[in-house]
């Protein structure tokens, strides 16, 4: 779920901030050779135990996972990252349901830790008021593991200016699209269908799933798709033409919200013959994620957009339980290319999955970046995945064995601790389970060979767009233009008029600052 988080910094966060930093005798622009506490020693090594352990302090979203109570300290979970890097580790789990509206009441109260977690750095207030250390000089003595194997788009996504602003975590899988068309393709290959390469014939296929009863129940009650409410989970679709709702798009010399971009207009077209031939969910405007989830698991539903890692868990294991004697099939397919349009396709890339922004503040920088340079170790990466090494999991020269019902972390361990992209051996002793293996392995190639640029990965939202949500995609302006014509109640040239009303409304303040943003730090 994507949160987006207000770019606004309570007064009272300045003042705290500020006295902060008067009692410590510093300055907010403190350099590593500025202060001794921040200044990397030059004979200090990631593993080293020679001094007493670095206390670090980090905020975290519990990822809607029951943490064990306690002190942080007291989790073996915990206590075993923090002997494995030589430090003391005070974190503070946030519910998800609410973290940013948590870690912005917090950052206002003049609690601040070393280490916070956001989703991108445009989410974090200490980022967007210059609050955040540069971790370049950290990195570039302390982090070699990380620089070696986080890859260059992630770190373009968190590098503002020349800083780097954040440790990345890398899109799961490596695969920065991080979504795909999945397919039933025991009902293509009972109806003889071949993959689809254009939308046309991506249309052809859902007609054949609408009128040739692939589910065999007798019945014409075939979705040949669905979706969820306010046009989410249609991401590849729209992305047919390059454009996504929740991302920002290159048109013309200037940066605009995809959803009000000439390409949205040919996707509502899309989405409008879809509609009106019955090939996708009537009840997509409504759909709430359990009734999404049900139809599919019904036998219903033929193609829906999700994630790349849900190809097994989420859906084809639970539907082969499901559906016994049925064979179902779940794949991922190449993104269809919309008809008369030759550009990227598929889901806007995401280079990175979670951030964690490090206070300018911050005592021990360089055990901080020590501390995530393991992580992202072959050691580090088989305690995010797998736990503690001889309680959860053994390693034997090559071969690894995992005891999953010993690793009662596993879910919260990995939403946090994860750095890496993909462990092949991790996940292959993980799932246990060659043809799930496969099948995962196969998504995440196709996920690989899309995806759509995302010109504004790092921006701060929008100060016009957040000043008034009615601009989002989620306001009332788009969604009530798009159901419109989606339904028919509109032509498809109505989109022209929306979005004369959207810039009037804002909507041209938005494109400014998002192209002049962009003049400024990517082009």
């Amino acid at each position: 779920m994507k949160i987006v988080y207000r770019k606004s910094l309570a007064v009272a966060c300045i003042a705290a901030l500020a006295v902060a930093t008067t009692a410590c005798g510093g300055n907010n622009k403190e350099t590593p050779s500025s202060s001794a506490s921040n200044t990397p020693s030059a004979s200090a090594n990631a593993g080293e135990k020679t001094a007493a352990p670095a206390k670090i302090s980090l905020f975290v979203s519990n990822n809607a996972e029951q943490i064990p109570p306690g002190k942080s300290m007291d989790l073996p979970t915990v206590k075993y990252l923090a002997n494995k890097t030589n430090t003391d580790l005070d974190i503070t789990f946030l519910p998800h349901e609410n973290y940013m509206e948590q870690l912005r009441l917090k950052f206002a109260s003049g609690e601040i830790p070393d280490v916070h977690m956001v989703w991108g750095i445009e989410n974090s207030e200490l980022v967007t008021n210059d609050l955040a250390l540069d971790l370049k000089p950290y990195l570039e003595k302390y982090g070699q593991n990380l620089l070696k194997n986080i890859p260059q788009s992630a770190w373009d996504a968190v590098t503002l200016n020349g800083k780097i602003l954040a440790i990345p975590q890398v899109a799961q899988g490596n695969a920065p699209a991080e979504r795909v068309i999945y397919v039933r393709k025991d009902w293509m290959d009972k109806l003889n269908l071949q993959v689809p390469k254009t939308s046309d014939e991506f249309l052809d296929m859902l007609r054949a799933f609408r009128d040739k009863d692939p589910n065999g129940n007798g019945k014409k009650d075939e979705i040949p798709f669905s979706s969820r409410e306010k046009f989410e989970w249609m991401d590849n679709i729209l992305g047919m033409y390059g454009v996504n709702l929740d991302s920002n798009t290159l048109s013309d010399g200037q940066v605009m919200p995809g959803f009000v971009s000439p390409n949205m207009k040919q996707a509502l077209g899309l989405l409008s013959t879809m509609y009106k031939e019955n090939l996708i969910d009537k009840e997509f405007l409504t759909n709430t994620r359990a009734a999404w989830d049900q139809k599919i698991k019904s036998d219903l539903v033929g193609s829906w957009d999700h994630v790349v890692f849900g190809v097994w868990d989420s859906w084809q294991k639970e539907l082969t339980t499901l559906l016994p004697g049925k064979n179902p099939d779940v794949v991922a397919i190449p993104t269809p290319h919309g008809v008369g349009y030759d550009g990227e396709v598929g889901r806007v890339e995401k280079p990175v999955l979670k951030t964690f922004v490090v206070s300018n503040k911050a005592k021990n920088p360089e055990a901080i970046v020590q501390m995530f340079d393991w992580l992202i170790t072959d050691e580090g990466q088989l305690f995010a995945d797998l736990g503690i090494e001889g309680e959860t999991y053994t390693k034997e020269g090559s071969e690894l064995k995992y005891n999953a019902d010993a690793d009662k972390d596993v879910k919260w361990r990995q939403a946090v601790f994860t750095l890496h992209g993909f462990n092949d051996a991790a996940q292959k002793v993980k799932i246990n389970n060659d043809a799930a293996y496969t099948k995962l392995i196969q998504t995440i190639e196709t996920s690989r060979n899309e995806g759509i640029t995302n010109p504004t990965a790092g921006m701060a939202p929008s100060e016009a767009i957040t000043k008034n949500a009615e601009l989002s995609y989620q306001g009332s302006l788009f969604q009530e233009a798009a159901a419109k014509i989606v339904l028919g109640e509109k032509p498809l040239d109505y989109f022209d008029e929306f979005v004369a009303s959207w810039k009037k409304q804002g909507g041209d303040q938005a494109i400014k600052e998002m192209t002049d943003w962009y003049n400024a730090n990517r082009k």
